[in-house]
């Protein structure tokens, strides 16, 4: 397979599990903020790299909220996704092993950078806090029990997405090999 024609296949796959996975997780397990774009925004950057680190993240997150909706805040949940994908690409360097295993904290810092910059966003566009030190310190108050559950499903969908990721990764590597060991045999 052409490298590009792999790279376009991995974007749809990314993009449908991803926009699979929101809807999935909006609509039927209805837990706010118990999500996993931050994941394939991660995957995305670890993976693929450069622009699409920004891309995928902002296809899953505009084609989900087709079905789920958004309000004024989208400009900074959109882009935070985009800037957790562009995260990814620093764990890039990490071996298998290690990438697995630290996709936790990954997932943390995901769900640390996510709670300050859209909270700041909700402060800032949704009127309901007054715009001064004691108003910024009261939405990030209120905001708490949705940080605890972001928290959580990044702490327990990362590392599975990128454990699925290289199993996937890893058959595919096989099956690549045999065929190309049966090729050569004839």
């Amino acid at each position: 397979m052409k490298a590009i024609t792999k790279k376009i296949l991995s974007i749809v796959i990314l993009v449908s599990l991803g926009v699979g996975g929101r809807v999935f997780f909006v609509n039927y397990i209805g837990i706010p903020n118990f999500e996993i774009v931050s994941s394939f925004a991660l995957l995305s950057g670890f993976y693929l790299g450069g622009i699409f680190s920004f891309v995928v993240p902002l296809a899953i997150i505009f084609l989900s909220d087709l079905f789920i909706g958004n309000n004024a805040i989208l400009i900074f949940t959109w882009s935070a996704f985009g800037i957790i994908g562009l995260m990814g690409m620093a764990i890039k360097k990490e071996g298998f092993k290690k990438t697995v295993l630290q996709a936790p904290i990954f997932g943390i810092v995901a769900s640390c950078f996510f709670f300050i910059y859209t909270n700041f966003g909700w402060w800032v566009l949704s009127g309901m806090y007054s715009h001064n030190l004691q108003g910024l310190l009261a939405c990030y108050v209120n905001a708490l029990p949705f940080f605890k559950t972001n928290l959580l499903g990044n702490l327990i969908l990362a590392p599975f997405v990128f454990s699925a990721f290289f199993i996937l990764k890893s058959l595919n590597l096989q099956v690549l090999k045999k065929y190309d060991f049966i090729r050569q045999r004839h």
